[in-house]
């Protein structure tokens, strides 16, 4: 049987670990990663033999800096049976025209609202829902672990109630936007933290308010 065709737009934080577990799978290929700019990630995408794809406009300086680049994203999306979503929060809303012009399906990872796909995706909630859809959006990883300890615990005894206090990851040493890595950042204090209705996207009888301390960078 053919392997499906993927590709992965955005290999950043994100991005690198969703190639290198499709990478990992004996009925996937990535056909392609993309970069807007050829930094670090863009040579370590090289090195580890991935087709690398930018924007027609900054083609020029891959080649400058001796990463080869594939050719445009556009053309990447044209060679794929599946697009993964790894771009920062607000880029992959305006991808999805991108998409749908290629005839391909997409995943958002993380980055947007619920709206933009009308499906929130969580493997172990509710896989069976996404059969068949075009378009899916993956919730945050804290998102994500929530929905993975709550939904068993549901289904064998119900649950009544969640009332969470979140300490957020750390980031990516790369990634220092609001602080030093490893840090605590207390206020401002938001409630009920986006989270709780995040879960609600994946579970929604589930009554559930979210407080959260943030680390240095934001998701």
């Amino acid at each position: 049987m053919a392997k499906a065709k993927i590709a992965v737009n955005g290999y950043g934080t994100i991005g690198k670990r969703v190639a290198d577990a499709v990478q990992a799978q004996d009925d996937m290929e990535i056909i392609g990663v993309s970069k807007t700019k050829p930094n670090y990630e863009a040579a370590v995408a090289h090195q580890l033999g991935y087709d690398i794809y930018a924007p027609a406009a900054n083609l020029g300086a891959f080649e400058k800096a001796g990463i080869p680049a594939a050719g445009s994203i556009e053309e990447m999306v044209e060679k794929a049976d599946l697009v993964v979503d790894c771009t920062p929060g607000g880029v992959g809303e305006a991808n999805k025209a991108l998409y749908e012009k290629a005839g391909v399906k997409a995943i958002w990872q993380g980055g947007e609202e619920h709206e933009l796909t009308g499906f929130s995706f969580n493997a172990v909630s509710n896989y069976e829902g996404a059969l068949g859809l075009d378009f899916l959006r993956v919730v945050s990883c804290n998102t994500t672990g929530l929905c993975r300890v709550i939904y068993p615990i549901d289904k064998a005894f119900g649950v009544k109630k969640v009332r969470v206090t979140l300490t957020r990851r750390s980031a990516d040493p790369n990634d220092i936007k609001k602080g030093p890595i490893n840090a605590i950042v207390p206020d401002p204090i938001q409630l009920p933290s986006h989270h709780g209705p995040d879960v609600k996207t994946v579970i929604p009888q589930i009554n559930i308010c979210l407080l959260y301390t943030s680390d240095a960078a934001d998701e």
